[in-house]
């Protein structure tokens, strides 16, 4: 069963809830497992595991949340595991 990790940072609720829209429909396909994470509960493990990542973020001024800037920078070290996923 392909599971899809949904990694989400949110400072007001709306990331996190459009996270929760995106995994109801995750959800509806049939045999597809979802995830979904607060980028403070994400380990590299938990990338690796997935067979397909989502990342949700606020937008400061057109950036990524520093979270989840760290969450990808930090996943250098994993780098050319996560290719296709």
């Amino acid at each position: 069963m392909p599971t899809v990790l949904i990694v989400y940072d949110s400072r007001t609720g709306n990331t996190e809830r459009a996270a929760e829209l995106v995994a109801e429909g995750v959800r509806e396909v049939e045999g597809a497992k979802c995830i979904v994470k607060r980028v403070d509960d994400v380990s590299l493990d938990d990338l690796l595991n997935a067979d397909g990542i989502i990342i949700g973020s606020p937008t400061y001024y057109g950036l990524m949340s520093a979270k989840i800037k760290r969450l990808i920078d930090d996943s250098v070290e994993i780098h050319g595991r996560l290719e296709g996923k």
